[in-house]
């Protein structure tokens, strides 16, 4: 080879070293951050542990300066304990996931680190503007959202077929009263004597179900910055009354409506005696795997003309610790768990609707679709950290509505100053 082949071949290998190095993550020390995840069972085989195995394996492939060790935490009393132990010493964890109600009092404590200073321009643009509703305390942002289990109604369509209903669509839903109409001719006795419902939802200790009833008049249980009760407003008790009214005046509902847990109404819908079910998406792999049919469709539009969801959320915490280099390897691994990224590294990881505008990895089919594109109509309550025994109160108060011991107005003028004194008392 003469020098002139010679130092053609050497240029192109500089400018492909010069490129590679471009591409590389620039040089760091090595960094080891310890994640807390309940259900992570070391050694095992589950597809929680399996999941988080290839999540972690994904991860460190991605980002070789930072090693990730996993602490399994059961879903136990005792698991409780053992995530309560970890968070109040702050050693040895980093990321955990963490419920949205204890998110206030670790993040006023100074436990868990604000994330707006990690995310980049593209995490800001990427997130649905509602997506940090829920992870917000006092004006910060304090954990990076998951997913979130968007509520939305289910139909039987042998029964729609059946009586001559169309379901709505994302693009044409229905509005109350064509809801209330709808479900009146789903409701009927068949020859043999069995009787069909137009309507149900389980009872008030799953009451993420009934969020979008309460957001679809105008209202809502608190004010956007959880200081004030509101639920006992004028728009607020329209919508549950009217809820309520599809058992007590319109008998659309099974007579246990109000009373049963969601097995029991799952069950009535998988046995042809329900026509409509409200209800969290892992309905959808259920009624899957059970070959059971259903069609989609988004909740009725209630006074104020404008679609809304709600549901429970997965976030992901980070512990505020003084070396920075671990606080940012922290977040760079929660930014991973929530992104884009992990459902095209980790199959199946996906089992709720994300909040980023780039994973639309749970798009599965035309079913998960729909609940996709419900997560951008979501109103998401600040997170709030009330006692057990106001909770009880609380549920105590909504089934009292369903059940027609009270009226909306009575049970939520009963509970109002309860709940505001709890208010008032977590946010001095």
């Amino acid at each position: 080879m003469n020098t002139k082949k010679l130092f053609k071949l050497f240029a192109l290998l500089m400018i492909a070293s010069m490129m590679l190095s471009a591409c590389a993550e620039p040089n760091k020390e090595p960094v080891t951050i310890t994640f807390y995840r309940r259900g992570y069972v070391e050694g095992g085989n589950d597809p929680t542990t399996t999941t988080i195995n290839s999540a972690v394996e994904s991860f460190e492939e991605r980002f070789p300066y930072i090693t990730v060790d996993v602490v399994g935490v059961p879903y136990s009393t005792e698991g409780n304990a053992q995530m309560d132990a970890a968070l109040e010493a702050g050693v040895d964890i980093n990321v955990f996931s963490v419920y949205p109600a204890a998110l206030p009092d670790l993040a006023r404590r100074g436990i868990v680190s604000d994330i707006e200073p990690y995310m980049t321009d593209d995490d800001k643009k990427d997130f649905y503007d509602n997506a940090m509703q829920i992870a917000t305390v006092d004006g910060k942002v304090y954990a990076w959202p998951l997913w979130v289990t968007s509520v939305a109604m289910y139909g039987n369509p042998a029964i729609f077929e059946e009586r001559g209903v169309t379901p709505p669509t994302l693009d044409n839903p229905w509005t109350w009263d064509q809801f209330v109409e709808a479900s009146k001719k789903l409701t009927f006795t068949r020859e043999d004597g069995t009787q069909v419902y137009g309507f149900s939802a389980s009872s008030a200790p799953n009451q993420v179900v009934y969020l979008p009833i309460f957001y679809m008049d105008g209202g809502r249980v608190h004010s956007p910055d959880a200081r004030i009760f509101v639920q006992n407003s004028i728009e607020s008790v329209s919508a549950l009354q009217k809820f309520a009214d599809l058992h007590l005046v319109e008998n659309l509902t099974p007579p246990d409506f109000g009373t049963v847990g969601q097995a029991d109404v799952r069950a009535q819908f998988k046995a042809g005696t329900l026509a409509i079910v409200m209800d969290t998406p892992n309905i959808i792999p259920e009624f899957q795997g059970e070959n059971i049919a259903f069609d989609v469709f988004p909740p009725p539009v209630g006074e104020t003309g404008q679609l809304f969801t709600s549901g429970g959320f997965g976030l992901y915490g980070v512990i505020k610790v003084a070396d920075p280099d671990i606080l940012a390897a922290s977040h760079e691994f929660a930014r991973y768990l929530t992104g884009a990224d992990i459902p095209k590294d980790v199959p199946g990881y996906q089992l709720a609707p994300s909040l980023r505008r780039s994973n639309t990895s749970y798009s599965t089919d035309a079913q998960h679709d729909v609940i996709s594109h419900l997560v951008t109509y979501g109103i998401y309550e600040a997170p709030l950290d009330i006692s057990m025994t106001l909770n009880d109160q609380y549920q105590v108060a909504l089934q009292s509505i369903l059940l027609g011991e009270k009226t909306a107005q009575q049970a939520m003028d009963e509970i109002a100053p309860l709940y505001q004194e709890e208010l008032d008392a977590l946010n001095k």
